[in-house]
């Protein structure tokens, strides 16, 4: 990808990460968002060799504002909650984010301490 339309990601997930902060999210769930989301770009560019400036301009449209893409996180939205959000890129298509992952049972991998053998 080019330094230009690098640049074009670069400040859409900044812009992303800091109005995340700004409403409030927790650290891992902008962790996550960003990351998620950087993956949801590699992923759409790599698919529309969509590396050219006006390609990765569109991409950026069709994810929506991210203004509109926090606005549903915060909302706690993993499916159409993006619609009505305004902008010429909040089409019905939903953010795509997996979410907060909530966390059942145990922690998972080895404790450290005692150990129960012996």
């Amino acid at each position: 990808m080019g330094i230009e339309s690098e640049q074009l990601v670069f400040d859409y997930l900044s812009r992303v990460g800091d109005l995340a902060q700004q409403h409030g999210l927790p650290s891992g769930t902008r962790m996550r968002l960003v990351a998620s989301l950087r993956a949801e770009i590699d992923a759409q560019k790599a698919d529309q060799k969509a590396d050219s400036v006006p390609g990765v301009k569109r991409l950026l449209a069709r994810l929506g504002t991210p203004e509109a893409v926090v606005k549903a996180a915060a909302d706690g939205a993993g499916g159409p909650g993006a619609q009505g959000a305004g902008g010429a890129g909040a089409r019905a298509a939903p953010p795509r984010w997996p979410g907060p992952r909530s966390r059942s049972g145990p922690p998972s991998g080895p404790v450290r301490g005692r150990s129960s053998a012996g």
